[in-house]
């Protein structure tokens, strides 16, 4: 389904994209708050105001119709948090094991 009559794709600020790509990788809205500084409710409205402009049905939706769309690419984490290669976060750096359980 093309974004707007043209085919373009959505029109997102940067901080939309950024906010996109930490919710592709698992974030929730409190804790992309905490990674970009900025208050959980903040996120929501970008989060919805990205949501809006996919015209997704929902986050999950948001973030495949992103992946198809080549908005996001897979194997590209955010943040320093994330693990080369994949999508998966961790809480702290001595995880491995939990990390090889998920996948």
């Amino acid at each position: 389904m093309p974004w707007n009559e043209q085919g373009s794709e959505p029109d997102l600020t940067p901080r939309e994209s950024e906010v996109l790509e930490l919710v592709a990788n698992g974030l929730s809205a409190k804790e992309v708050a905490h990674e970009i500084g900025i208050a959980p409710r903040t996120v929501e409205r970008h989060i919805e105001n990205v949501r809006m402009k996919m015209r997704a049905r929902n986050r999950a939706h948001m973030v495949a119709q992103a992946v198809l769309n080549g908005v996001l690419v897979l194997g590209t984490p955010a943040g320093p948090r994330a693990c080369e290669g994949c999508l998966f976060q961790h809480e702290a750096k001595g995880s491995e094991s939990s990390h090889k359980m998920k996948h």
